[in-house]
């Protein structure tokens, strides 16, 4: 939707830019319809309401140059957009935000409304309307959450990493035992469940994209997904293991102002100022990855996760779209930037225009 931390201002702004700032645990929120960590089990401690980062750093002036860098990317202000080509129904995209929080829920009006008059719902994967598609796809490609045969946990971090790992890991009702083997963008997915969503995941809360496809099947409306679960986490599991254990470290450290930064990411996506995103998470994040392996997950990120899975989104959704009236739900990161999916629908010859 932080610890790595990837270096966008650094690297010569690349295709997404500011949004590449997050760590990959954080990056699903935004990224993401399938949520797969290896456990459930509720952290320890209460659910606290946090507060928003952004006043902040407003009052210590350091918000205008993240907004200044935000600016800089392309449609990086607004989370909906309508579809349009000559001859069909007007289709419509929503970016999303893959949390419990009930303000995710209530879509802006103008979404409400295409919601409602669409003739089919579009979403990343309608694996996430059965967990069992999704375990079923762990129990068939255990190469996407398990390290290679012979290797460790602990050939991919220094002992006192390691330790650290194990310790917020043990946290989480996982001992090491039994993650020894587990790839690291696995295991850290497993660590971004805050006390209040797991609480509202325990009383049945519904993320949005499933909340979605809940309020279009009951209209009797199709629901169609441009992924699989498996090729979701491929994605993540084509990283290399070294950055895989970068970012693990990197989401370790974050734990203690997890909440903050979730709050401050739902805060700026209920504003429609996805670019910022990036920026301001970033600067609320610890410095201590050394630049060589910045780059190397960044890059690495940036192609495979982000920038791939945008252009197999749109080559697979234009089908959809030329049957006209689909609303659209996909990761709100997807949007922004060059090589996002507004850009590339774009240039595949639809009009596409923000909508309020």
């Amino acid at each position: 939707m932080t610890p790595i931390p990837f270096r966008p201002r650094r690297l010569a702004r690349l295709a997404l830019g500011a949004a590449q700032a997050l760590p990959l645990a954080l990056c699903g929120l935004l990224l993401f319809g399938v949520y797969a960590a290896p456990a459930q089990e509720a952290p320890p401690g209460e659910c606290r309401p946090a507060e928003s980062a952004v006043p902040m750093l407003r009052a210590e002036g350091r918000l205008a140059a993240l907004e200044r860098e935000a600016a800089a990317e392309p449609n990086g202000e607004g989370r909906f957009y309508r579809i349009e080509r000559p001859g069909l129904a007007p289709s419509f995209l929503l970016g999303t935000m893959h949390l419990s929080d009930p303000r995710l829920l209530q879509l802006p009006p103008a979404a409400d409304r295409a919601l409602a008059g669409a003739s089919a719902l579009v979403i990343e994967t309608t694996d996430i309307l059965d967990p069992a598609a999704t375990g079923q796809a762990l129990l068939l490609r255990p190469d996407l959450t398990t390290l290679p045969a012979g290797r460790k946990l602990a050939d991919l971090l220094p002992p006192r990493e390691l330790d650290r790992v194990r310790l917020a890991l043990s946290a989480r009702a996982m001992p090491p035992a039994s993650v020894e083997t587990l790839q690291p963008w696995f295991l850290a997915t497993a660590l971004v469940l805050t006390p209040c969503e797991a609480e509202r995941l325990r009383d049945g809360a519904k993320v949005l994209d499933v909340d979605l496809a809940a309020r279009a099947k009951a209209a009797g409306k199709p629901v169609e997904g441009l992924e699989t679960a498996a090729e979701q986490m491929a994605a993540l599991a084509s990283l290399p293991l070294e950055a895989q254990a970068t970012n693990l470290v990197a989401t370790v450290e974050t734990l203690d102002r997890l909440p903050a930064v979730l709050e401050t990411m739902t805060d700026l996506y209920l504003q429609g100022r996805i670019a910022l995103i990036g920026p301001v998470i970033e600067a609320m994040a610890p410095n201590g990855t050394d630049e060589a392996s910045a780059l190397q997950v960044t890059q690495a990120f940036e192609e495979r996760v982000i920038t791939a899975r945008n252009r197999l989104m749109s080559e697979r959704l234009q089908p959809l779209l030329e049957k006209g009236g689909r609303f659209v739900a996909v990761g709100a990161l997807h949007l922004p930037g060059r090589e996002g999916v507004v850009e590339s629908l774009r240039r595949a010859g639809w009009q596409v225009t923000p909508e309020t």
